[in-house]
């Protein structure tokens, strides 16, 4: 117990660290976070914690659970992006003492350990708890969903695998079902239609197989095969009692639907269901496609660095799988990690946080991986953990080397990022990213050292110490460089402080300068203007808005005002010029010089 209580506190201050420390020093990154904080922002000024809006009109992507977190946020922070991105913070904190909790349960303390921490310290999770999106949100209340569920599987079999399995008490149904319902307001169906697929997937995997004592080909194929059976299906299903499934999630989710419904003459869900689940899962949406594999390499970026032992994680879960003693626990962690990737590896749009759900699982596989070559290294091929550790050390080298060399090394009077047309200001700010690839190199040459001097729990922990590192020089270092290229935010926010003050103004008053923005889409000029921002996809329709006020403003680039010179009000003139991600063109402010704040 009380190196448990350890580990709570060091998971705590690793998640701390890494998920709330200067949470604030970015601007908001498009699209997702400026159309978020924005929606939030709206409802915020408006007091309205039923209809989502953004841009003045409603704004079906997602239901509330992110809006009210981050209005909270505002209550406490202002509106700002600390205040937007707060909440996700928490559930990322939250998330990684609850995968913590489950993996121990599944397997021993140092699993447990192992998984929370390389959860917290793994590039996409952490970019999403420091994000204004609902993924962490879900994410948590999946993984709690599951770990209710799975607590009460066990103590259902007791300790005796082999035993029957008694009836799963139904307040754990209740309650399983009940968080599955926050989820649901969290992103819709997918907050129970999935870790319900979890669940029966893993029970039809479970279930006993009829006794046979043939040997031939089909018996083998039958018995492999007869769980899946649909008379197998609707039994499981009626085991994971549905008709409480619908009356707990009715009850958490069903009144907020409801509400907005008569709010929004039914347009809410028509367009949330229609276009943002059935649409996105049938067809790519936004040019959001990519291969079956997609998430195959998305998960080995997400998990990055604790992916680079991938090829023995895998293996490990495999044995573990088919293993006599306790296998079911790997094939639960395999169930889910199987059902969010299979699943959406077949829809038309893909996103890499549409997996995150899945991430504790992942989690857990190398979680479990470590705490076993960590323990007993005779259950591990060296050879598998020696590429590990080269390539690890490789890849800092080359990021070390690289950037640098983008940046500096000349060919034919270009360098590399002008070749890309990368500002030329900007590019030898971007060789200081060098500096994210010394944790690699210099922990992972200390992570091979102490693993050839037989020290596997040194070993593992100058790994760890590394992932932390390389996580916390991303966050803290690279992004903030990064961030100096959102010339938009910076120009929004320059020109829009006295409406920030204010808060967001739905409508525009008399006083209020019109604003344009053309050829570019931009959600988050609308959290730093703070009033509406017509986003224009024609010329005409750009001179059209930008003469409707004696005061309008036309956000746009140097190609486009080109074509528009002769055609823009009277005493409008460039009257700012900032550079933006990724490129030379820069964004121009064009507008009559009264329009400064």
């Amino acid at each position: 117990m009380k190196s448990e209580r350890w580990h709570w506190l060091l998971l705590i201050l690793v998640g701390i660290s890494l998920f709330s420390v200067r949470l604030g020093n970015t601007h908001l990154w498009d699209q997702d976070e400026g159309y978020y904080a924005a929606a939030a922002s709206e409802m915020y000024a408006k007091n309205d914690w039923v209809v989502p809006s953004f841009n003045g009109e409603l704004f079906a992507h997602k239901p509330p659970m992110m809006f009210w977190g981050m209005m909270l946020g505002f209550s406490g922070f202002g509106v700002s992006e600390l205040g937007a991105r707060f909440v996700s913070s928490l559930f990322g904190i939250g998330t990684i003492l609850l995968t913590y909790q489950l993996a121990r349960r599944l397997f021993d303390s140092l699993t447990g350990l192992m998984s929370g921490l390389a959860i917290g310290s793994c590039i996409m999770f952490t970019m999403v708890a420091r994000s204004a999106t609902a993924d962490a949100h879900l994410t948590f209340f999946v993984l709690l969903s599951l770990s209710i569920w799975m607590n009460g599987y066990l103590s259902a079999i007791g300790l005796n695998r082999d035993a029957k399995l008694r009836s799963i008490p139904w307040f754990v149904w209740l309650a399983t079902y009940g968080v599955m319902g926050l989820g649901v307001l969290t992103k819709g169906p997918i907050g129970f239609l999935f870790p319900m697929a979890v669940i029966g997937l893993f029970l039809l995997n479970e279930q006993e197989r009829s006794p046979t004592v043939s040997k031939s080909a089909g018996a083998r194929l039958w018995r492999t095969i007869e769980p899946y059976m649909p008379i197998s299906f609707f039994q499981t299903l009626w085991r994971m009692r549905p008709v409480t499934a619908i009356v707990c999630i009715l009850a958490v989710a069903g009144p907020w639907y409801w509400w907005v419904q008569m709010r929004t003459d039914g347009a809410f869900l028509r367009e949330f269901i229609g276009i943002h689940h059935m649409g996105r899962f049938s067809g790519a949406m936004d040019n959001h496609s990519g291969p079956i594999y997609y998430y195959v390499v998305a998960c080995l970026f997400g998990m990055y660095p604790w992916s680079a032992f991938a090829i023995p994680t895998l293996i490990q879960v495999f044995r573990e799988c088919i293993s006599p003693i306790r296998s079911f626990a790997m094939r639960f962690v395999v169930c889910w990690a199987a059902v969010y990737l299979v699943i959406f590896s077949l829809a038309g749009t893909k996103l890499p946080n549409y997996v995150l759900p899945a991430y504790p699982a992942l989690a857990i596989f190398c979680g479990r991986f470590f705490a076993v070559w960590m323990t007993d290294i005779r259950h591990v091929n060296p050879k598998w953990l020696h590429l590990g550790w080269a390539l690890m050390i490789f890849l800092g080298f080359a990021i070390v080397l690289g950037f640098p060399a983008l940046s500096f090394v000349v060919s034919e009077g270009q360098t590399i990022l002008d070749r890309l047309e990368l500002d030329s200001s900007s590019q030898h700010r971007m060789a200081w990213f060098a500096i994210a690839g010394a944790p690699l190199c210099l922990f992972g040459a200390l992570g091979w050292l102490t693993f050839i001097q037989s020290k596997w729990k040194l070993s593992g922990g100058a790994f760890t110490l590394g992932a932390i590192s390389l996580i916390a020089l991303l966050t803290q270092f690279v992004a903030p460089q990064v961030d100096r290229w959102q010339g938009a935010q910076r120009m929004a926010e320059s020109f829009g402080q006295e409406n920030r003050k204010k808060g967001f103004v739905s409508v525009p008053s008399k006083k209020d300068t019109t604003i344009v923005v053309l050829g570019q889409f931009r959600p988050s000029l609308v959290f730093y203007f703070g009033q509406v921002v017509h986003f224009s996809s024609s010329n005409e329709d750009a001179i059209e808005k930008s003469k409707s006020s004696p005061e309008s403003m036309l956000i746009t680039t140097e190609e486009h005002l080109q074509e528009l010179q002769d055609q823009l009000p009277r005493h409008s003139q460039v009257i700012e010029r900032i550079g933006s991600l990724p490129g030379q063109d820069k964004l121009l402010v064009v507008g009559p010089e009264t329009i400064r704040r």
